[in-house]
């Protein structure tokens, strides 16, 4: 009976780290099927579903009779379980139908890393098209585009020309069109394109990137011709000094399969490259000013907000300076105050929201003081609080400067309403008397520490009654 429990204890210790939050962390596979009832203009697909893993698999997806492949699609997304952040993927092969009718696809297995997955298949029904193909907005033969065979590589930019500071679009994209003869698969997308990037990116520039995690196919039509875009990376970057942009050549490798030369037969895997043609952007320098090469380059505009319009002398006041608009919002300078005898203002605590819309970058930061007036009198916060910045549009210089004006008189009625560390009722009387040597006590950490020594002791104990007997 000892020895059974010595074995109970034994397993518990072993298995005590197995909690939930690691058996969540199992990497698991599924596979999804398209909706089986589709008319002739709208594509089949199988996705393969991946939790919990990094690793970028390539899958085998089958053949359907009656379809042919358009190539596969990678989704990335990062999720929390258990406090830690894995990756969740979704890989998606494209099937478009020869025609209508009623197919069959057969039940399959798909290997994916060391798990083999099953699907018992279904019936595809395809339906005739209630009409012509929706219409697909024209769009301009992107810079740099190389025709080959009908697929390309391409790379191009918002803008040629821009201001020191001034932001400017770089987009990547690989183009297919609908009539070109093969398939085309990505081929070790993430590890090419980290490499791909560090020859791109430019070294004099702030980059705010897009985060695309999505491999998503897009109609475009360009030259009267239907092409499917798959947008690989998009960012928005800021000159930071006069240099020139260049953007070198790139190069991407993807994997074409040919059709078999018998019936049922393996098919032909050749590696195929793309290639870009390298790009510049002019940066013309700001015109004379004073803060020439300290102004923040953009469009923007001011909202702000006074806690009080009336304050006493020590009475503490919270103002907030936002800077709203287009532009390098994550390095928005603060206002340059000046220093006066009629306010202490103390450093602003700062915030900012950043929006990465396409080729906008925008949003709003934050700057909020606080204010404690020293004398009585009227004063226009616009002699304190003045931005200066370049609008690249207009092309001049313009000021927000506050609108506000605070009115200071008599004394503080409210010794809490003040930051003054003397006045009683501040949250900071008393502050020099006490110790920061004595620590606080951690109730979850010593729990923790008890639990184990108990277990230890449970399993020292029953150690020794094994042995003794």
């Amino acid at each position: 009976m000892r020895f059974l429990r010595f074995q109970l204890f034994f397993v518990l210790f072993i298995y005590w780290p197995l909690t939930p939050k690691t058996l969540a962390q199992e990497p698991s596979v599924a596979i999804e099927l398209g909706s089986s009832d589709i008319s002739i203009e709208r594509p089949f697909t199988i996705a393969v579903v991946i939790q919990n893993s990094e690793t970028r698999p390539v899958i085998d997806f089958p053949a359907i009779k009656g379809f042919t492949k358009k190539g596969t699609s990678t989704s990335v997304t990062p999720i929390e379980i258990g406090g830690k952040s894995v990756v969740s993927q979704v890989i998606t092969q494209t099937y478009t139908a020869q025609r209508p009718g009623q197919y069959r696809l057969l039940p399959f297995n798909l290997t994916v890393g060391e798990t083999v997955v099953h699907s018992e298949g279904t019936i595809i029904t395809v339906r005739p098209g209630a009409g012509p193909l929706p219409d697909i907005p024209p769009a301009e033969a992107p810079a740099g585009a190389i025709n080959k065979n009908d697929a390309f590589l391409s790379l191009s930019t918002s803008k040629s020309r821009v201001f020191a500071g001034e932001g400017f679009s770089v987009k990547l994209s690989f183009f297919v069109a609908e009539s070109y003869p093969f398939e085309l698969t990505f081929y070790e997308l993430e590890p090419q394109l980290q490499l791909l990037l560090k020859t791109l990116r430019p070294v004099n520039c702030w980059e705010e990137n897009t985060g695309i995690s999505e491999l998503k196919p897009v109609p475009v039509l360009i030259r009267n011709r239907r092409y499917t875009e798959y947008r690989i990376y998009q960012a928005t970057f800021f000159p930071l000094n006069r240099q020139p942009i260049r953007l070198p050549s790139v190069s991407l490798k993807l994997v074409q399969f040919r059709p078999s030369a018998t019936p049922g037969g393996p098919r032909r895997r050749d590696f195929v490259g793309f290639t870009t043609r390298p790009l510049s952007v002019e940066v013309v320098p700001l015109p004379l000013h004073p803060l020439q090469d300290q102004v923040a380059v953009g469009q923007y505009r001011l909202i702000e907000n006074l806690s009080r319009r009336a304050a006493a002398i020590g009475q503490s006041v919270r103002y907030t300076f936002r800077i709203v608009g287009e532009g390098n919002i994550a390095s928005l300078p603060a206002p340059i105050v000046p220093d006066s005898s009629a306010f202490d203002i103390f450093p602003p605590e700062q915030k900012e929201v950043v929006n990465r819309m396409g080729e906008i970058v925008s949003g709003h930061k934050n700057f909020q003081y606080t204010l404690v007036p020293q004398q009585d009198g009227s004063f226009p916060l616009g002699s304190f609080f003045r931005w200066v910045y370049f609008d690249p549009v207009r092309e001049r210089y313009d000021t927000l400067r506050s609108g506000y004006t605070l009115r200071v008189g008599g004394a503080a009625s409210a010794p809490g309403d003040t930051i003054r560390v003397s006045l009683p009722g501040s949250i900071y009387t008393g502050i020099e008397q006490i110790s920061s040597s004595e620590q606080p006590i951690n109730l979850q950490q010593m729990m923790r520490l008890a639990v184990n020594i108990v277990l230890i002791v449970m399993i020292l104990g029953m150690m020794y009654l094994f042995w003794k007997k």
